[in-house]
């Protein structure tokens, strides 16, 4: 199987638990006071959306590849 396909598949299995670990990481830090409520969705959002960067990243190389 292709390097890149087994990069997306394992970032879209780890997706569900980076969310939560994140959400989990963040909802303490707000609850000590550590960060306001925006600044911790704005984290959650960020990793979320460099997991679908990354994903498309490598889906894109994988089709550029496949094209040759």
């Amino acid at each position: 199987m292709d390097k890149n396909l087994l990069a997306v598949m394992a970032l879209a299995l780890a997706l569900p638990s980076s969310i939560l670990a994140v959400a989990a990481v963040v909802y303490k830090l707000i609850e000590q006071n550590l960060v306001s409520n925006m600044t911790g969705l704005i984290i959650i959002l960020a990793v979320i959306f460099n997991i679908f960067f990354l994903m498309f990243k490598h889906l894109r190389k994988n089709k550029d590849v496949s094209d040759e």
